[in-house]
């Protein structure tokens, strides 16, 4: 179950990645903020598994199937009653596998969690030392190695590097601006808000990636805010340049005016590329692009969906409860075999309610179990009769859990078989019967 949630998890970050890259381009052609296309993908890879697995049919398109468990039927086999030799065990154990994968999920949680905190309670540490300052009339923290940033979540303050007065005026002055413009628009807040979101996902490796994305997104944004004042694009590119040759040590979730060399180079292309030719059709693709990320999003089956059970057969048009078994009266029929016995044919039994005997299956599976994600199979004897009826049965293989063998032994009651032929008449045998009960 936790594989499979982990892989729908990952379809879900991709799609949405895809979307919100996208949307920057089709909102960068008329410079418009791009930034909310990355934290919604950022939100939405978070919270769309969490809610299709906590309340399925919530939202549109997303977990709208009944949640079900695999169940699942082999073909019968016709058998003689030696005794069968034992099977070997099989090396791979997925529900073992899937007990390790979420442990792993967890820690891997908890060390994330551990290494924000220990961040944070550093970087607590470290503001003791800061001193306040002044740069350009306003109130500033001076410190050694840190900023220019934006830091603070509840209460924000521009933290500025000891060497910052080094800087020609028209300079700092564009520095002191932008993150003036962070600390408005709540840039620093935005983000935080999005690394909170890895402690829930640190695997995701998508995730990390809309996050890094989303950073970028909001330097392009603030920059864009920047000029639209009328500052010149020339002074504001040397600024960057400037302080990227002397950027400090990262702040924990903090919007930074200085970045590493790649993302400065990113944003000073940005700047100063000229607006698209034929941006309109260029803008209406990556619209549609993204709309269609966007319906796949909606479209996808939670993993419990794809395992429904089929539809009831049409000659099955009512459903048996498992208390009232209407085959029970043949038990006592003179013709049953009492133990598994070897009988001649040349057409097995066909089992005619298949997709009947799949909800039986999933109402048999006892809700303690399921809900625990254990699962089990089982191996039954059935005899089938002249008339296709279950008229006898025992328990061959056990499960090794006793509910989930007589959840098997209530549903192999309920099946109604083309009985089997030997030479065009029908022959009754006893046949072999694998029932799943799996959570995935």
């Amino acid at each position: 179950m936790v594989i499979a949630w982990i892989g729908y998890c990952l379809l879900i970050s991709g799609l949405l990645a895809l979307a919100a890259f996208a949307t920057e381009r089709a909102l960068g052609h008329f410079r418009k903020p791009v930034r909310w296309g990355w934290f919604a993908a950022v939100v939405g890879s978070v919270t769309l598994p969490f809610a299709a697995f906590l309340a399925p049919g919530l939202l549109p398109g997303i977990g709208a199937s009944p949640w079900a468990p695999l169940v699942e039927l082999s073909e019968a086999v016709v058998v003689s009653s030696a005794p069968a030799a034992a099977e070997p065990t099989a090396w791979f154990d997925a529900g073992a596998l899937s007990a390790l994968t979420g442990g792993v999920w967890v820690l891997l949680a908890a060390g994330m969690l551990f290494h924000l905190g220990r961040a944070y309670r550093r970087l607590r540490s470290e503001m003791r030392t800061w001193t306040p300052g002044r740069v350009l009339g306003s109130p500033v923290m001076i410190a050694d190695d840190r900023g220019p940033a934006v830091v603070g979540i509840r209460r924000s303050v521009v933290v500025m590097p000891r060497w910052i007065p080094e800087l020609e005026d028209r300079l700092l002055r564009l520095v002191f601006l932008h993150e003036r413009e962070h600390q408005r628009a709540g840039d620093h807040r935005l983000f935080s808000a999005a690394v909170a979101a890895l402690v829930l996902m640190p695997w995701n490796v998508l995730l990390w990636w809309q996050v890094s994305r989303l950073r970028l997104a909001i330097e392009f944004d603030c920059d864009r805010r920047v000029l639209e004042r009328g500052e010149s694009a020339r002074d504001y590119a040397d600024a960057l340049i400037t302080v990227g040759g002397r950027v400090s040590a990262p702040l924990l979730a903090a919007a930074a005016f200085a970045e590493r060399k790649p993302a400065v180079e990113q944003r000073l292309r940005r700047m100063t590329e000229p607006l698209a030719r034929l941006r309109i059709p260029r803008t209406l693709g990556a619209s549609g692009l993204a709309a269609l990320a966007i319906i796949l999003v909606l479209g996808v089956p939670q993993p419990e969906a794809s395992m429904d059970a089929p539809a009831p057969e049409a000659d099955a048009g009512r459903s048996l409860d498992i208390e009232e078994n209407p085959l029970r009266r043949l038990v006592e029929r003179a013709a049953q075999a009492e133990q598994p016995t070897f009988v001649a044919y040349d057409t097995p039994p066909v089992l005619e309610n298949g997709g009947e005997i799949q909800q039986v299956l999933m109402r048999a599976y006892p809700s303690e179990l399921k809900n625990a994600g254990i699962g089990g199979r089982v191996e039954m004897w059935l005899y089938v009769d002249l008339s296709g009826a279950v008229t006898n049965h025992e328990l061959k293989t056990s499960s090794g859990n006793e509910a989930l063998d007589r959840a098997a032994a209530e549903v192999v009651r309920q099946m109604r078989f083309r009985p089997a032929r030997n030479r065009g008449e029908p022959t009754a045998v006893w046949v072999t019967q694998w029932l799943t009960f799996q959570v995935i």
